[in-house]
């Protein structure tokens, strides 16, 4: 349910509820507590609760006397007379009640039968304000005072000569006692008490606490706690807002750890331009000051001098054109010219061209194609590259005067996979999640620095993800290094 619904649905229980819960127990009372001071008007004969009785027939009673009309007419014989209306007796009658009106000269009306009768002989004397029970029968006495005469009105009810129909179509009227007003009090005070506390208990649940715990990750986060995740899951607007926030904390800790990582990778290359920018260029320093100092005090020497001076020029600018691809490559996959060629005819055109190369470095290779006329998008420059930093990684770490290397490329689904396996010494299974980590060796001493810059294989990482493509390194007998990049879509792979 969502906050707004809950917020409506609270607006309605805050009314309703109290209102429910007081009609509920009032309905209650009416039905199991009539013995204990509230009675109803239309009372049966045989239960004669006086005060309740009582005041419900006289009720009745005013209300039918204040709309009688009187009569009055004077007579010399008789005297005064003072007489009701005829459809007020009439209506009297049907309600059960029976009327005697008597003046200082005698009865004026009467319409009393013999059991009324009896009840008033009973009573003896008439009494102003009188008021006396009979078995079903009361009667009341009480005077009045009609065109400046006084006057004493007696009234009979009895339940069994009222009409049933206009008794049960009047609506029930209560006498309620001190006691029950008071218990009512308290009950409608305590629904209201109730109702606070149940509204205050779902807006602590469902707003104040998702508020808290929403409140508590973002000083968790403040305090560079990445790991802690708020225990909210309500389906409403604050458990939506939890789960973005949730989603922004793992995006932040995967940003950190990604930071983390970056900062440890610049650091890394820090060192290693720092470590193979020195050794290259104290050795030049030395060359030269011996050149200097006169050292190389033979024509032989100097030439020798002047050819290690040009050697290590060389690996630092193999260096930096290293470094310059590296960056450029990170930055911006744009630079590669990609070109459609079928694969097969570009490595047999590539080996051609490395021919004279391969069998002066002593490189023996067996390529297999199992891939057909498979075409790809590719540099073929970069591709150039990739392929010679794999055959020159072969000769700087292989440890006997020959190489010997397979070649294999097979189709996938949608990607040519490229094998590139040699028969050197291979790598610790530790370190081959790194070979393709900037300025990374295997010989994490660093005491051979001719062997290699370690940017080779992270050129050679960038380069096939330009091209779309994934590369990693299995050792199996040597080292072989796995590529995989997209076909082109209706290429002839047969």
């Amino acid at each position: 349910m969502t906050l707004r619904k809950k917020i409506v649905l609270l607006n309605i229980l805050t009314v309703i509820l109290p209102i429910v819960l007081i009609l509920a127990v009032w309905a209650g009372y009416i039905h199991w507590g009539n013995g204990a001071g509230l009675k109803p008007i239309n009372r049966s004969a045989d239960n004669k609760d006086f005060l309740t009785e009582a005041m419900n027939i006289l009720y009745t009673f005013e209300a039918e006397l204040s709309q009688i009309n009187w009569d009055v007419a004077d007579f010399p014989d008789t005297g005064l007379m003072v007489t009701p209306g005829k459809e007020q007796v009439e209506e009297l009658d049907i309600l059960g009640y029976h009327l005697q009106v008597e003046t200082g000269d005698g009865i004026c009306f009467s319409n009393l039968d013999e059991s009324d009768m009896g009840l008033l002989d009973s009573k003896g004397k008439k009494t102003e304000g009188a008021l006396f029970w009979s078995d079903s029968s009361l009667c009341i006495q009480d005077s009045f005072r009609v065109a400046g005469q006084d006057c004493f009105l007696t009234a009979v009810y009895n339940e069994q000569r009222a009409d049933q129909g206009v008794r049960s179509s009047l609506l029930p009227m209560y006498m309620v006692s001190p006691d029950v007003l008071a218990v009512l009090f308290a009950v409608v005070t305590g629904c209201i008490v109730f109702t606070a506390i149940l509204t205050s208990r779902w807006m602590n649940r469902s707003v104040l606490f998702p508020l808290g715990e929403l409140k508590k990750g973002a000083d968790m986060i403040a305090g560079d706690d990445l790991d802690y995740r708020i225990p909210y899951a309500g389906r409403d607007e604050f458990g939506e807002v939890c789960n973005e926030f949730d989603h922004m904390r793992k995006e932040l800790k995967e940003a950190k750890k990604q930071q983390q990582h970056f900062e440890e990778a610049r650091r890394d290359l820090l060192r290693g331009i720092s470590h193979d920018l020195r050794s290259p260029l104290t050795s030049i320093k030395g060359y030269a000051q011996g050149l200097k100092d006169g050292i190389a005090d033979t024509e032989e020497k100097q030439k020798r001098y002047y050819d290690a001076i040009l050697t290590r020029a060389d690996d630092l600018e193999r260096l930096t054109d290293s470094l310059s691809l590296l960056v450029r490559l990170e930055n911006d996959n744009s630079i590669l010219h990609m070109e459609t060629v079928c694969f097969d005819e570009y490595i047999c055109q590539f080996l051609s061209e490395k021919e004279p190369w391969l069998i002066q470095q002593q490189i023996e290779v067996d390529y297999r194609n199992e891939a057909g006329n498979a075409e790809v998008s590719l540099d073929i420059r970069e591709m150039h590259r990739v392929f010679m930093n794999l055959f020159e990684n072969t000769v700087r770490y292989r440890v006997s005067d020959r190489s010997r290397v397979k070649l294999s490329v097979t189709s996938g689904a949608d990607n040519l996979e490229i094998r590139f396996c040699d028969d050197g010494p291979g790598v610790d299974p530790r370190h081959l999640d790194h070979l393709f980590e900037s300025f990374y060796r295997a010989d994490e001493s660093r005491t051979n620095p001719g062997k290699g810059s370690g940017l080779g294989l992270a050129v050679v990482k960038r380069i096939i993800e330009g091209h779309g493509g994934s590369i990693y390194a299995v050792s199996e007998n040597g080292l072989c290094i796995v590529m995989s990049i997209p076909m082109k879509k209706g290429g002839n792979d047969r």
